[in-house]
């Protein structure tokens, strides 16, 4: 068994294709399958008729069989697939005729048959041992098969060997290569179909298992990025310790000095003591921040969020109606519980996204669409408490930032209003915009039990503070929105007296070249987001290798999956030409998801359109993309295919409002 195991894997070494490895080894076992049914033949024709020439012959055919895996093993694979698939049906061929002249005056009906039956066993050998990407082999090996199947009388009458109608019986002989070529057509087509499904499931599965090696990269690159910065966390925590012992010995320090002093000058007493306070207080305040790095450390590095997700999964597995009636307040309470300490982390990964500063690009957002998502989402607590929600953004409608914080902010600012109301008078909100030469304000007032500031205002955006405790809350909204307005730049303020009225006021500033933000840069190529028409683009510098050509690609695909940008803006001028199997990968691995995610529309930039194989190849390209749901369209210009882009926004932008 070891040997025809090693047998079979015979020439394997000298491909890397799945499809080319399973086709060698099928050939490898078809030969020996072919080798050890001629023997067998050969056997059971000398108990029928005894030794004569053709029983010598059939077994030295079957031995013929064994020169395919000598082939593979010397790196010959296509040789000797060919051979497999052609040389059965010329030497049983052979056989054939020989036998008839050997006996032609005692030949019976029979004999004309058992030949063919077995040709067309060897006839549908290519469709095994060839895969349908090997259609030149493929189709050569089965029409040489097939020629000298349907050549079998022809052959026999060429040697002098035809079927004799005067003695044999069987009427309308010739018909029987009809009923042979269907049989044939009928085997080959279902293996055909079957080796379709097989190898289009394997290339599915190949892509498949690119996806998650893809994803599986990613993971670890994240994984890294988090472990250096948890050591960077733990390096900035050794030196807040170190700074936090220094402090101490300078209080040993300050605190002998001022008995020194104190013996000395009485007047310096007070001043001494001041500093010790001081000193106290910079400590206390060290050990705070110290303990705020450690948790932010630990909680991340030790990633809470992968139980906690499979415990919200296997909750929403069980069901309710099946959970007994005494068990049902438990099991609600479970999930509650479980969810919370979800929200927590979520909270907690927010934290420490904002101070790693993953944000970069900055889009242009509606303030007026962002405020009616965030009124969706708190539809039932507006309605519930009949809030009053008024919007006077005429200052500045639009406002150039990240998207995520910006909802963060209003969102936060939004439900503390609702949160905080004041059952004495129907809840009002309003919220005002407008800008500067260099920033952007945002006010969010609402009417509700207001804040006492000369109390609270020192404590007002710190972790998990909180000033009303007659509602639901963690004290975590107002520190992500001083955060977030810090990591743009920014600040927020407020304004508020207990039971009238508070005001917060953001300060965002403005972004400069919001038009070319640069995502990624190198010598050949460059990948940059416009938000002044929400379009990701690549500005191809020169010719391009396959490796670079699909990382690129990747590149743009991972940003449209962030962004959800709608444009994409290619400037072809200088990549130069780009392989056929490349751009199919284009077709097929990166267009599909993308425009799942979004894209909609493609706008390619190049000098030569008037050039008939240019312009016949990007025609091509426009219908594939109109067959994938996308629309693409040629400029040889930049500023026309902007102009365009801008055209398709507005045109978009007003469907949703003629409906």
């Amino acid at each position: 068994m070891q040997f025809l195991r090693s047998l079979v894997n015979y020439g394997m070494e000298f491909t890397t294709i799945p499809s080319a490895k399973r086709g060698l080894q099928l050939s490898n076992t078809v030969a020996i399958v072919l080798f050890g049914m001629s023997l067998l033949l050969s056997g059971v024709y000398y108990i029928w008729y005894g030794w004569t020439m053709l029983t010598y012959m059939i077994a030295v055919i079957g031995l013929t069989a064994l020169i395919v895996p000598i082939l593979n093993k010397y790196g010959y694979i296509n040789i000797s697939r060919i051979w497999i698939s052609v040389g059965p049906a010329i030497l049983i061929t052979f056989l054939s005729v020989y036998s008839k002249v050997l006996n032609y005056d005692q030949q019976q009906e029979l004999d004309y048959f058992t030949f063919r039956m077995v040709m067309i066993g060897s006839c549908v050998i290519p469709w095994v041992v060839f895969s349908l990407k090997e259609k030149n082999l493929l189709i050569a090996s089965s029409l040489g098969g097939l020629t000298i199947l349907l050549a079998h009388d022809p052959l026999h009458t060429a040697f002098g060997v035809p079927y004799q109608e005067d003695k044999l019986k069987v009427y309308n002989y010739y018909f029987t290569n009809i009923i042979v070529f269907i049989t044939y057509s009928i085997i080959t087509a279902s293996i055909g179909f079957l080796k379709w499904i097989s190898e289009r499931n394997e290339d599915e599965n190949i892509g498949l298992i690119g996806d998650l090696a893809e994803a599986n990269k990613v993971l670890l690159e994240r994984n890294s990025e988090i472990e250096a910065q948890s050591a960077e966390i733990q390096a900035q925590s050794d030196i807040l310790h170190n700074s936090q012992n220094q402090l101490i010995e300078a209080n040993k320090l300050v605190d002998e000095q001022r008995k020194q002093l104190f013996s000395k000058n009485q007047s310096l007493e007070s001043e001494l003591i001041d500093k010790n306070v001081n000193l106290t207080e910079t400590n206390t305040e060290l050990i705070k921040h110290n303990n705020e790095l450690r948790q932010f450390s630990y909680t991340v590095s030790h990633n809470l969020r992968g139980p906690v997700a499979s415990l919200l999964g296997l909750i929403s597995l069980i069901d309710k109606d099946r959970v007994d009636e005494r068990d049902r307040e438990v099991f609600e309470h479970l999930a509650t519980s479980t969810h919370q300490l979800d929200q927590i982390i979520k909270d907690i990964s927010k934290i420490v996204d904002i101070r790693h500063d993953i944000f970069r690009i900055r889009q242009r957002i509606d303030l007026n669409a962002e405020i009616q998502e965030i009124a969706q989402v708190l539809r039932r607590e507006l309605e519930a408490h009949q809030v009053t929600l008024n919007r006077n953004l005429h200052g500045s409608p639009y406002i150039y930032s990240i998207k995520p914080m910006v909802n963060s902010i209003l969102y936060n600012l939004i439900s503390n209003a609702v949160k905080y109301r004041s059952a004495e008078r129907q809840p009002v909100i309003e919220i005002t915009s407008r800008e500067s030469d260099d920033f952007y304000y945002i006010s969010v007032q609402d009417n509700g039990l207001g804040i006492d500031l000369k109390q609270n205002r020192e404590s007002l955006f710190k972790l998990y503070k909180r000033f009303h405790f007659h509602t639901e809350g963690k004290g975590l909204g107002l520190f992500l929105v001083k955060l977030q307005c810090e990591s743009l730049g920014g600040a927020v303020d407020i304004e508020s007296e207990l039971n009238r009225f508070t005001r917060f006021t953001v300060c965002l500033k403005k972004p400069v070249n919001i038009d070319r933000q640069i995502l990624y840069q190198e010598p050949f190529a460059e990948i940059f987001f416009d938000a002044r028409v929400n379009a990701t683009g690549v500005t191809w510098k020169s010719h391009v290798t396959s490796e670079q050509y699909r990382n690129v690609f990747r590149k743009c695909l991972e940003f449209v999956r962030s962004y959800n940008t709608p444009n994409y803006i290619a400037d072809l001028t200088h990549q130069g030409p780009i392989e056929s199997n490349d751009q199919r990968w284009m077709f097929e691995e990166i267009l599909p998801p993308a425009i799942r995610n979004g894209l909609k529309r493609i706008a390619a930039i190049r000098t030569d359109f008037d050039d008939p194989l240019v312009k016949e190849y990007h025609e091509g390209l426009h219908a594939n993309f109109l067959k994938l749901g996308a629309e693409q369209r040629n400029f040889s210009s930049r500023e026309e295919a902007f102009e365009w882009i801008e055209r398709e926004n507005e045109r978009a932008a007003t469907v949703p409002a003629a409906r």
